[in-house]
């Protein structure tokens, strides 16, 4: 938790630095994502500190609260990752046109972004206390972050629609079984 902490305070510079940078060369683009990172990094300082005491346990607020926290920095991450690679065609035509066509590589992503957005937490949810070794693994964490991000690099590259389904299904998902968890738990608790 502790290297969580320290990446998440770094992440404040360095949205900051992108903030005035991108205020400087007016690229609005920049800023809004300096300003995103800088705020994303307090934030997940912040909501780590208040997690450290409730563990992988879902239905405990503060955790709830970092599940979400952390769906927007993967989004963003997403946002970010789209806007960088926009400068390859097919992507730059998929954001114009809208066009989401159905091939097998689509059908692929939808079922990773389901797999990987609710299918894992409720999987480490279920497993208990190994789930929580297991997350609290940096080599677990980092094989989690190098499929997601992977994933979506991946589908980015060779069909951009694909992606945004990918990225759907991620979204709501994780939402699905983040609400899902915590209400159950909520209403089992006042029963």
């Amino acid at each position: 938790m502790r290297l969580l902490r320290l990446l998440s305070a770094v992440l404040v510079p360095l949205g900051l630095l992108l903030l005035v940078l991108g205020v400087f060369t007016s690229d609005f683009v920049a800023t809004v994502l300096g300003l995103t990172t800088a705020l994303l990094g307090i934030a997940f300082f912040w909501v780590i500190r208040q997690a450290l005491d409730a563990g992988l346990d879902l239905t405990a607020f503060p955790v709830f609260v970092m599940s979400l926290v952390q769906l927007g920095g993967v989004l963003f991450v997403f946002a970010l990752l789209t806007y960088s690679l926009s400068e390859i065609e097919s992507v730059s035509q998929v954001v114009r046109t809208g066009s989401l066509p159905a091939t097998p590589l689509s059908y692929i992503g939808l079922l990773m972004g389901v797999l990987l957005g609710g299918g894992v937490p409720y999987l480490m949810h279920r497993l208990g206390e190994y789930g929580q070794q297991l997350s609290e693994s940096l080599p677990v964490r980092l094989v989690g972050f190098s499929f997601t991000f992977g994933t979506y690099v991946l589908l980015i590259v060779y069909q951009p629609a694909a992606s945004l389904l990918y990225a759907g299904a991620y979204l709501l998902s994780r939402l699905v079984t983040l609400l899902g968890l915590f209400v159950l738990s909520s209403n089992q608790s006042r029963a």
